[in-house]
């Protein structure tokens, strides 16, 4: 019985050392985050496509993109993300409506956030990354003797920029709404593929 007590004892005096670690990463936000969302991505594939030489092109419609991220949070301020990043291309008709262009491109990124928490439970900040991108740029054209088809792949790597913002849900979900602008170098190309994006999505931290 004496012993039983014994490790009660020692089991109370010792559990505030055991928890110290947990509430501190707790406290300052630190910890694993994983995260994943949608966006609507808006590209300049008509004028890409017009400034090389091209048929006279109409704005690109908007198109859905994905993004699926882990990394870690170093603290409520700075957090380093990896991720898949699916850019929506969506597509471009000639002004003649003989021909329309279609882009598709994904690619893999390594991203920084700096936030500043405005609240305990809202945080505004920046973005500042390194993305991939494999497209695809597929071209249609419409004649009197029928369509016609061909596909060009382009790849590239370049910096992109945005802002962000976080809204904590509980004690670990949190919803995130950002912008990125991203732009890709083509070789042989005196235009850049460019996107304009906007997303939404929810983060874990674990």
């Amino acid at each position: 019985m004496k012993h039983m007590k014994r490790q009660l004892l020692l089991l109370a005096s010792t559990a505030p050392l055991m928890l110290t670690p947990i509430a501190a990463q707790a406290a300052d936000g630190s910890g694993g985050v994983f995260g994943l969302g949608a966006s609507r991505d808006q590209s300049n594939i008509g004028e890409f496509i017009e400034k090389e030489g091209g048929p006279p092109m109409e704005s690109a419609d908007s198109a859905w993109g994905a993004n699926l991220y882990v990394g870690y949070a170093f603290n409520r301020y700075v957090a380093l993300r990896f991720g898949q990043r699916f850019l929506g291309g969506g597509e471009a008709d000639s002004s003649s409506g003989a021909s329309t262009v279609k882009i598709d491109g994904d690619g893999i990124y390594l991203a920084a956030d700096l936030m500043w928490p405005v609240t305990d439970r809202f945080a505004i900040g920046g973005t500042f990354g390194n993305q991939s991108i494999d497209a695809d740029i597929e071209v249609e054209q419409s004649g009197f003797f029928g369509s016609t088809s061909r596909t060009v792949s382009e790849d590239a790597r370049d910096f992109y920029y945005g802002v962000r913002a976080r809204w904590t849900l509980g004690e670990t979900a949190s919803f995130i709404a950002s912008y990125n602008l991203y732009s890709f170098e083509v070789d042989d190309a005196s235009e850049d593929i460019e996107f304009d994006s906007l997303g939404l999505g929810f983060e874990w931290r674990f």
